[in-house]
């Protein structure tokens, strides 16, 4: 029951946030000070474009839908794991409210270049060699989308299932991660592009001195 209240809020989510990532650039990046009805109120035609929008960030629907889904699971299981060290994961206790918090997902967020630079490099991978790998890794707007939407869902179908966590921890907890993921989908969160790749850095020094 908890895993298909998930889904259900998972979708909810994504139409919210797609939604709110929409009025977003219209009232605020567009520079307009007039708008036409079918602008606001088309949302037959502006949830699904905005939904295709950002699984097709990285030039591919195919693997920023895998991409995406991949990423929700693991967000998923993540917020499953306060239930391993203590109490049941959707009681009042410290481990699930760190598990179920924003902490997770602004780390990746922040750090998602060094992350994924790593692994790429662990793996002895170009960035750009067309691999399953690097272009999984490449899709970070799908990547980073399921794991702030699959918080953000196990946030509220925990709540709305149990009623045992704090309703003062979700609601600022989900509108944190909201905000945060409609600003990096707009390029308005700076230490989401922070780099700590050397070898790539100094490759780009190189390019500007010459």
């Amino acid at each position: 029951m908890e895993f298909f209240l998930y889904l259900i809020y998972l979708v909810i989510t994504l139409v919210v946030v797609s939604l709110g990532d929409y009025y977003f650039g219209l009232l605020y990046l567009s520079g307009k000070d007039t708008f036409e009805k079918q602008e606001l109120t088309d949302w037959a035609r502006i949830i699904p474009s905005k939904i295709v929008s950002v699984f097709e960030s990285a030039g591919s629907l195919q693997y920023g839908l895998l991409a995406f889904g991949l990423s929700a699971f693991f967000a998923y299981v993540w917020t499953l794991t306060g239930g391993l060290i203590g109490s049941p994961h959707y009681t009042d206790s410290f481990g699930n409210y760190f598990f179920l918090s924003f902490i997770m997902p602004v780390l990746v967020l922040a750090f998602y270049s060094f992350i994924s630079s790593e692994v790429l490099r662990a793996a002895r991978i170009s960035r750009n060699s067309g691999s399953f790998l690097a272009r999984l890794l490449n899709q970070e707007i799908p990547l980073l989308s399921g794991i702030f939407i699959s918080v953000i869902s196990s946030n509220l179908a925990v709540y709305g299932l149990y009623h045992e966590i704090s309703f003062l921890f979700v609601l600022p907890n989900v509108l944190i991660l909201m905000v945060l993921l409609i600003l990096r989908w707009n390029g308005k969160v700076k230490f989401g592009g922070i780099r700590m790749d050397r070898e790539e850095e100094e490759v780009e020094d190189l390019g500007e001195d010459s």
